[in-house]
This record gives structure tokens, sequence and C-alpha cells, in this order.
């Protein structure tokens, strides 16, 4: 869920109008990118944040140059995140080096091993919004904060991708763990 802080109730009127009126051609811009529900949701966000930053280069009483300027951001916006997510290296998960503890049997070692590439397949075949998230939380230890700050997102952004990201992982594992 996106909050806003507006400067004023005509603001906020501005913001609501825009949303109501260009929300459905935004979802169908990136429907016509290779996205799945959940990032385009996640986009959405990003957008109407981006909108919200330059409400003040919207005129409402110009309908045409407003939905050609929404559209704009948009197919940027598209373009951009899909030119990123070419250019981020992808960390196989294998490579990740596992604890040990003496503790440990053959058996528990195996078990974690098999566990931990099954895991590391599913995360391969996410989206690298929630790849990254991921990866900065548990691998480089950063909090949302940072992790927010470092992609230039919100932190509700942040632990919204978290959560899918985990929600995807278990249903996925559970699925696996299923069959």
């Amino acid at each position: 869920m996106m909050t806003f802080e507006f400067n004023s109730p005509e603001e906020e009127d501005k913001f609501t109008a825009i949303y109501e009126a260009y929300g459905k051609m935004i979802y169908y811009t990136l429907k016509q990118y290779p996205f799945d529900e959940c990032t385009i949701e996640d986009l959405s966000q990003d957008i109407f944040i981006i909108i919200f930053r330059h409400l003040n280069d919207i005129d409402l009483d110009e309908p045409k140059k407003t939905r050609n300027y929404i559209i704009t951001i948009t197919r940027n916006y598209c373009s951009n995140f899909l030119r990123d997510k070419r250019k981020k290296p992808e960390i196989p998960f294998e490579e990740i080096p596992m604890i040990k503890t003496g503790s440990d049997g053959v058996l528990d070692q195996l078990i974690r091993k098999e566990w931990i590439h099954d895991l590391s397949n599913e995360i391969a075949e996410l989206d690298d919004i929630y790849k990254s998230v991921l990866e900065m939380k548990y691998i480089n230890g950063l909090d949302n904060d940072e992790i927010a700050s470092a992609l230039k997102i919100g932190k509700k952004t942040v632990e919204m991708r978290l959560y899918r990201a985990k929600q995807i992982l278990r249903k996925k594992l559970m699925e696996q763990r299923n069959k």
C-alpha cells in the first residue's frame, strides 16, 4: 500500500483523478511487456510514485498531453527496468558457502545441500526485482532502508517485494515437495 503526503487537498484530488483516469492505461501498457502479475503491480506502484513526484508537470486540462506523458513515463520505466535486468550479473546460489557445524550428520548435510539446490533454482527463476532484494537482504545483510536507498524505491516497496518473493518461493518449494 502506498501513502503519499500531499501539500494541499487540490494536489490530492489531482493525483486521485490521474489514478482513476489513467490507472487502467498504465496496467494495459505494462501488460505489453513480458512481466508477471506481481511485477506489474510493483512497477505500477513505482510509476505512480514517479507521477506523484512530477505532479506539477501534469495538466489535467490537456488530457491528450497528459495521456502521452503518462504513457511515456510508463514505457521509459519499463525499458529501463528491462535494460537493468539484463545488466545485473546473477550470482548462483551454489556459490554461497554453506555453514557447517560439528553436529551435522552426513544425511543432514545432503538434505540441506539438496534443499539449497532446489531453493537456488527457484530463486534463479524469479524476476530480478525479487532476486535483487533477496540478495541484498540475505546475502549482503542490508536492512530494508538500505535496500530502498540502493534501489531508489520506497521502503514499503522493498517490504512488499520481499514478502512476494518469499510467497512465490514457498509455493514453488511446496509444489516440488508434493511431487
